[in-house]
């Protein structure tokens, strides 16, 4: 048996549920539906934690849609449809959770699929919340990085690489939510590209912007998957950070010190300093 068979054979096995656990999930469920529950909720049963997440199409949704169209175009230069970054159904994430469990990757294992929700696999503590604790955890964060290579490294990607969307359990990574169409509305390398934009810069603030420990996350990053075409599109984002570095000055102090303007600052920083060093080493 080949080795994705035996793959998809495991995670059919660990992911099935007997009828009567089904039916009492189902049970449970069904009042939060009627409630038109919007976020996710977990729920107990027979001492096992599971999360429920439904179909939903958040406010706001289509304007945030059309700004990541437009940041993509102006870091990377490349034109995408924000009508193609819209949300997939539950029926997408659904999809891309087999998707990405057939090809090894840790994400929570799928028990149940209805057009109105999805039954996973709860994968414990969010990593943010962790990271809020213990900004400075070495191990955690070169897990964290470790967790991208290792997604990219697959052919894969994510669309919400942010650290918000990393779970640990039993000191393994989990990867969560996707929604995001970004890898279906976009080549692949520069889906993968804008996972180490969401990432790196959503690490800013749980690092103390510490420029010399971002460099050697982004250079470990560079040097373990060595893939022309994402770094082609990182030095494309690194000329633009540079030429807007310069113009910082025109704006007001108080914008200057806003909390998005110095985490572009630390990304750029953090990026222009690796790609010098993976260029001479």
């Amino acid at each position: 048996m080949g080795d994705n068979r035996l793959i998809k054979l495991v995670n059919f096995i660990m992911s099935s549920l007997s009828p009567s656990h089904r039916i009492a999930l189902e049970q449970r469920i069904q009042p939060l539906l009627q409630a038109q529950r919007q976020e996710p909720v977990v729920l107990h049963h027979d001492n096992t934690a599971y999360v429920v997440k439904f179909a939903r199409r958040e406010a706001g949704r289509l304007w945030r849609e059309h700004l990541s169209s437009f940041i993509i175009w102006l870091l990377f230069q490349q034109r995408v449809s924000p009508y193609q970054l819209r949300a997939g159904s539950i029926a997408h994430e659904a999809q891309r959770l087999r998707q990405l469990r057939a090809a090894g990757i840790t994400v929570p294992a799928l028990y149940l699929e209805t057009p109105d929700y999805i039954v996973m696999e709860h994968c414990g503590e969010s990593v943010e919340y962790r990271l809020r604790r213990t900004p400075y955890d070495r191990d955690l964060l070169q897990a964290i990085v470790q967790s991208l290579i290792q997604l990219h490294k697959q052919q894969q990607w994510h669309g919400g690489a942010q650290v918000r969307n990393l779970t640990i359990k039993n000191q393994r990574l989990y990867r969560i939510d996707f929604e995001e169409n970004t890898g279906n509305a976009m080549p692949l390398a520069l889906a993968q590209a804008y996972d180490v934009l969401l990432c790196f810069n959503s690490l800013a603030t749980h690092i103390q912007q510490n420029q010399t420990l971002g460099v050697e996350l982004l250079q470990r990053y560079l040097q373990q998957t060595q893939q022309p075409e994402v770094r082609h599109l990182l030095i494309k984002v690194d000329r633009y950070l540079q030429r807007l570095q310069r113009l910082l000055p025109l704006l007001g102090k108080k914008l200057q010190h806003s909390k998005d303007i110095r985490q572009t600052r630390y990304f750029a920083a953090i990026l222009h300093q690796s790609l010098q060093a993976d260029a001479s080493s």
